[in-house]
């Protein structure tokens, strides 16, 4: 029986002979490459593994030619899936994330506007909060928070390294953060932009040591 890949049966003592007789060329090291990706995907563990073919196709059935048929029952219930999924459920969370977007624009350059007092500070927290709970509704999340008391409080410092705009959404759904975070363009550029008028982020360009030092400063 075949395996995952098509082996090259020739051995390495003859490739390797054959090599030396002529002059080097960087597609020599193909040979090589190959056999090393042999054995990683060949080795004994993958072996030990296989896909489940089912008995007949259902909708957790990988695509596969050996199975043709497929009942009037699932194919109304996929139909009416796809109905949903891209008639209804699509363009509901395109419209809560542009709510959500602009609610977040637009709120944190309003508060931005006020002087800084614990009246900014309380605004601030609601646009923060609200507009990200709408943007995670968008995304259809469902967000359970444990052991509470862990919580950073005022003052406090919540270390989370390699985040992306998701996380930071999800983070803010539970309280307002002053972030400190690389700088951005495009949508993402307006959205931190705005932000940083209403609450204190730091948002720096990595490549730039004079940003560092005032990040340090910060």
């Amino acid at each position: 029986s075949k395996g995952i890949i098509e082996r090259d049966e020739t051995p390495m003592e003859k490739e390797i002979a054959r090599l030396h007789r002529v002059d080097f060329e960087f597609s020599d090291i193909f040979y090589f490459c190959r056999k090393g990706f042999e054995a990683i995907v060949e080795d004994e563990v993958t072996q030990r593994f296989s896909s489940e073919e089912l008995v007949s196709w259902n909708l957790l059935t990988r695509t596969n030619v050996n199975f043709h048929y497929i009942s009037l029952r699932l194919t109304v219930v996929w139909v009416i899936g796809v109905i949903v999924r891209y008639c209804f459920l699509l363009p509901l969370r395109f419209t809560l994330a542009a709510i959500g977007i602009t609610s977040m624009i637009v709120g944190t350059t309003m508060v931005g506007q006020l002087p800084n007092s614990s009246v900014k500070n309380y605004l601030s927290e609601v646009v923060h909060l609200t507009c990200s709970r709408i943007l995670v509704r968008a995304l259809s999340g469902t967000i359970h928070y444990h052991n509470k008391e862990n919580k950073p409080q005022k003052g406090g410092i919540c270390v989370a390294n390699h985040t992306s705009p998701i996380d930071a959404i999800i983070l803010t759904n539970d309280g307002c953060y002053a972030m400190v975070g690389q700088v951005h363009g495009g949508l993402m550029g307006v959205i931190q932009r705005a932000t940083v008028k209403a609450c204190p982020h730091v948002w720096f360009e990595r490549s730039e040591i004079k940003d560092r030092h005032l990040v340090t400063k910060r």
